[in-house]
């Protein structure tokens, strides 16, 4: 299996389609050298490992089955070469493309076991090949300073690998906390306006979705009477408060200042409505509480229902309506559009 956190799925599938395509042309090529040449094994088993560089392009859906059949294929074809000295000895040169497909198609602990074990294995190759007769190689130090080049890019390409994982695992956490700062309002760990508006394009949205536009009540009077830092912990505890009622279907965000906004999706009407109120409930029962500071908050609610054919701005300037009309209407209330020409609370 190819290891998941060293590349993407498409770069893993772009990378297994350009290592097939050259193991296919590289494999016909030299088996019409080496059947040319006399070594016609060699040239047959050439051919056949064509064909297995050719099936990513065959087969669909199969990449990360392919690329091991493949790795373990070559793997297969190193062994022979060292045993048959491949055409006129230069077979061992081959092993040096092996660890960077390995490490890549295999991943970092996987890669360098499968490495030690084919070391092993050809080390051994290499020592007993002259000894039964297959293939004479030129002296000792030819077949030691191979294994010795091998091993060095082995190591090399671990060290690689490792440092190649490490800093993408870091980029990736990077990127995550760069997408929650672009989704999320640092203060309140609610929605903010932009992606909240990126959350109402969908269609669960549309029309019967609820529109809630909360504004904190005397929010001026508290930060003149308490300093901003109790204002913005203030906030804080109306978000909590705001989290604590809603449901995961709903979008809640800080829309801006001391602005909320709420939506409940389709089929959530009549919950839109006692979400209202529960919210005027829960802080009615619960006052802030900061140190020696010690308070009742409120909050006024405007609440429109998306009609057909209704924009997402034109629900927002009818709940801001609403809005207005409970601020101006004695505050710590809920109005929506059809109680908005009696100006009674909802």
């Amino acid at each position: 299996m190819i290891d998941s956190s060293s590349a993407s799925d498409k770069d893993k599938a772009l990378f297994l389609r350009v290592f097939a395509f050259i193991g296919a042309i590289t494999s016909f090529v030299m088996s019409v050298t080496s059947y040319q040449d006399g070594y016609i094994t060699l040239s047959f088993l050439l051919v056949i490992g064509g064909f297995v560089f050719v099936s990513p392009f065959v087969l669909k859906n199969r990449d990360r089955t392919i690329a091991v059949l493949m790795l373990y294929a070559l793997y297969s074809m190193m062994c022979f070469l060292i045993v048959s000295g491949g055409n006129n000895g230069t077979g061992p040169l081959w092993l040096f493309i092996v660890s960077p497909v390995t490490f890549f198609i295999r991943g970092l602990k996987r890669g360098a076991l499968d490495l030690i074990i084919l070391a092993i294995v050809i080390s051994v190759l290499f020592y007993f090949t002259d000894k039964l007769g297959y293939y004479s190689y030129p002296n000792h130090y030819f077949t030691t300073r191979v294994m010795l080049c091998f091993s060095i890019l082995c190591i090399l390409g671990g060290f690689y690998e490792y440092y190649r994982n490490k800093y993408s695992r870091e980029l990736i956490e990077q990127l995550k906390i760069n997408q929650k700062l672009a989704r999320i309002d640092a203060m309140t760990d609610l929605f903010n306006r932009r992606y909240a508006t990126e959350c109402l394009q969908d269609a669960r949205f549309n029309e019967g979705a609820v529109f809630l536009l909360i504004d904190v009540d005397n929010f001026k009077q508290v930060n003149d009477t308490y300093g901003h830092q109790i204002g913005d912990d203030v906030l804080t505890f109306i978000a909590s408060i705001l989290k604590s009622v809603s449901s995961e279907e709903d979008i809640v965000a800080r829309w801006g200042g001391e602005e909320f906004l709420i939506v409940t999706p389709q089929g959530h009407e009549r919950r839109a409505r006692q979400l209202a109120e529960n919210i005027h409930q829960q802080l009615a029962q619960h006052a802030f509480q900061q140190g020696v500071h010690n308070f009742k908050v409120t909050l006024s609610i405007g609440l429109h229902q998306r009609a057909s054919n209704e924009s997402i701005d034109h629900c927002l300037s009818v709940a801001d309506k609403c809005l207005y009309l409970a601020k101006s209407h004695g505050k710590n209330q809920t109005v929506a559009e059809l109680d908005s020409e009696t100006h009674s609370p909802a």
